[in-house]
């Protein structure tokens, strides 16, 4: 059996822990975050003046068109999303138009995203990584929580103003990373923020990989869903189609491309992708040479990594895009499952420190 290695002494992380009903989760978020709540909205409204002919009104329509839908498929959330409105102060029908997807995010923003099953680590451990990348003025907005929701695994979470998952794993030993894609057949249906929360509610593989894209999506992300057994899968999802890319052999990279044959169609634009590219590419070569004894920090340097800077694995904002354009990594993030541990930086990684969380502390 392979031995734990000592690891280096890294500083705890600080987070926000919450538990009880749907609603009452709701509320003790909403009333923790609300500054970072009422910040996102102030966001919202900027990211609205980029798009030719968005309005609130209109984001407000689209939200009510959508709600019957996300309530069919996730009643305990859209609870959960009542009670953050309370908390919050931020009007519930806000809260919808928002995480609507009714504007969408520039085809240049992305993530990168490993995954390394215990053939390939130092210790058997499973390792799954991400590095954050979005609007720079989210920065700080990004917020570690342990949530349990009565009923359901208890989950850590990297989470917009604490409320919507955007890389985190539960108490079940599922995890949820994923990346932006730019699918171009975009319709009203279920908003691609919902399905990665419900990811982490999933007690099996199974139902983890069916939540990840459901029937009746308006668009999709690619999810990666990884289990403690070392199961590794990035799920290319589109609005009507879907493939499920799997880690066959012990490892995967994936950035904000499609790399299943499948779903090059639904490339919105190619051209738009270069970048994505170069940090896919660049990830995999800095990867395969540590195969068989990957730990945490061999993957926080990846994460740290410049080739291409500013567009590199760790993203800085690039003068030369356009506001909507422009990105940067809000936070590197890496998740031991086979001992339930976090390791997270606050900002980009070159620039600050790991700290570490422990699920069962």
């Amino acid at each position: 059996m392979a031995l734990r290695l000592e690891l280096p002494r890294y500083r705890p992380l600080g987070i926000f822990r919450v538990q009880g009903s749907p609603r009452a989760v709701g509320e003790r978020l909403g009333d923790r975050f609300a500054k970072e709540a009422h910040r996102a909205v102030e966001i919202f409204k900027m990211e609205l003046s980029w798009e030719r002919a968005a309005t609130m009104d209109g984001a407000k329509r689209y939200g009510r068109r959508i709600l019957p839908r996300v309530e069919r498929w996730y009643p305990d959330f859209v609870e959960e999303m009542r009670g953050y409105a309370d908390g919050s102060g931020v009007r519930f029908d806000l809260l919808m138009a928002q995480w609507s997807g009714y504007s969408p995010a520039s085809g240049l923003k992305g993530c990168t995203d490993l995954a390394v099953g215990p053939e390939h680590t130092a210790d058997a451990s499973v390792l799954v990584a991400h590095n954050e990348d979005y609007t720079p003025e989210y920065d700080g907005l990004v917020v570690p929580v342990r949530v349990a929701v009565d009923g359901k695994p208890a989950f850590f979470a990297m989470s917009y103003q604490g409320l919507f998952p955007t890389a985190g794993f539960n108490d079940a030993g599922i995890s949820m990373t994923g990346n932006a894609l730019s699918p171009n057949d975009t319709r009203v249906g279920i908003p691609k923020m919902y399905p990665p929360r419900r990811i982490l509610e999933a007690t099996n593989l199974m139902d983890a990989l069916a939540w990840s894209t459901p029937e009746g999506r308006g668009s999709s992300f690619n999810n990666i869903v990884c289990s403690k057994d070392g199961e590794l899968y990035s799920m290319e999802g589109s609005a009507t189609a879907f493939e499920a890319v799997y880690g066959e052999d012990g490892w995967l990279v994936h950035s904000n491309h499609y790399l299943a044959p499948k779903m090059w169609g639904f490339e919105t634009n190619p051209h738009r992708k270069f970048c994505s590219i170069m940090r896919y590419n660049r990830a995999r070569r800095l990867l395969k040479p540590a195969l068989g004894r990957v730990t945490p920090e061999t993957i926080m340097e990846i994460q740290r990594d410049h080739l291409g800077r500013p567009d590199a694995i760790c993203r800085h904002v690039n003068p030369n895009d356009a506001p909507e354009d422009r990105t940067k990594t809000l936070f590197g993030s890496v998740f031991d499952l086979t001992h339930g541990v976090a390791y997270v930086s606050a900002s980009p990684p070159c620039e600050t420190e790991y700290r570490i969380h422990r699920q069962n502390a």
